[in-house]
């Protein structure tokens, strides 16, 4: 793996504002290995410095425990310094990558230049798991994650997910390993970014799906490096929204809703009050096909409504690390 250099990183932050940053944690890796790791708290942007209780009891971090810490903007000074011009990599990119980005705009900052890969992306396409939160693909991966939320150590879970899911297709880098597995680094520059994401092809996932007059088209002018981008989305059962509201959400963040579950679906989300775990109770005919399609390799992620309002709003449950806490 000599070759495969990059910072992992990871953001947590202290309400639903994105830019309201109050953590950050890297990893670094050299030639194929971590070799250090920082964990630095620090006071977010003023207009975003209010603490929610949601977020505290994610991560523990409390309103006196960043008092005394550095600005954001040193912080981010900081970090920069550390990746250079190395590739950055996080889990869920959409998140911490905007995070920073209404950050630096918050303080006056000019937005950094970076390239950037999503390790939430690359298990979508390298695993085949019911979900892909943080902890479930590194237990997959048989990467150790205690103090899941704690910066540096979901920064280095990060790390040693690309790591494996890399050294799985023999790549020596992280562009070379994207292009691989059909998919394309983000861009951050001062003035413009784009979001990392699976690359279209002419029989693309969405390009097969005859659109159903009920069900709107998905937005092209949506953000690319949202998670529900260019994905199939399909419901069963009742939501505390309608199904028809639900679809539109879906279609507005670039994701392709549909009626029933095909070799297609990437995503199923289950209402009548399934809060995840066993599906007893809750076998519906989309269920089993969604079970009959994992079965045959297909990679059919399961949601629970707040699962599902998590990443169409880009906040987290306290069990789900694809939303606030990158």
């Amino acid at each position: 793996m000599t070759g495969l250099d990059f910072v992992a990183v990871d953001v947590e932050t202290a309400n639903a504002r994105r830019g309201s940053v109050c953590a950050l944690g890297l990893a670094v890796v050299q030639g194929g290995q971590v070799t250090d790791t920082h964990s630095w708290l620090c006071r977010p942007p003023e207009q975003f410095d209010h603490f929610d209780p949601h977020n505290i009891a994610i991560h523990g971090i409390h309103p006196e425990h960043v008092a005394g810490e550095p600005p954001f903007h040193q912080r981010m000074s900081e970090a920069l310094a550390v990746i250079g011009d190395r590739p950055v990599v996080a889990h869920n990119a959409a998140f911490d990558v905007g995070a920073l980005r209404e950050a630096c705009d918050a303080e006056g900052l000019r937005w950094p230049t970076l390239r950037y890969g999503c390790t939430l992306v690359w298990s979508r396409r390298e695993l085949q798991l019911a979900n892909y939160r943080l902890p479930t693909v590194a237990g997959e991966l048989g990467i150790s994650l205690e103090r899941h939320h704690e910066a540096s150590e979901d920064a280095a879970a990060c790390a040693q997910i690309l790591l494996a899911l890399a050294g799985k297709r023999g790549s020596r880098t992280v562009e070379d390993f994207a292009t691989t597995t059909g998919t394309r680094l983000g861009t951050l520059t001062s003035e413009k970014w784009r979001g990392c994401g699976v690359v279209p092809t002419s029989n693309g996932r969405g390009d097969w799906i005859r659109r159903d007059p009920d069900i709107p088209p998905a937005n092209t002018e949506a953000d690319p490096a949202h998670p529900l981008y260019g994905q199939v989305v399909v419901i069963t059962g009742d939501l505390s929204i309608s199904r028809q509201e639900a679809w539109s959400a879906v279609a507005e963040t670039g994701g392709i809703p549909n009626k029933d579950v095909t070799k297609r679906t990437t995503h199923l989300v289950i209402g009548d009050g399934f809060t995840g775990g066993s599906l007893d109770g809750f076998t519906t005919g989309k269920v089993t096909k969604a079970l009959t399609w994992q079965s045959k390799g297909q990679k059919i992620e399961i949601l629970t409504e707040a699962e599902f309002t998590a990443l169409l709003t880009g906040r987290s449950t306290s069990e789900n690390h694809q939303g606030m806490s990158g």
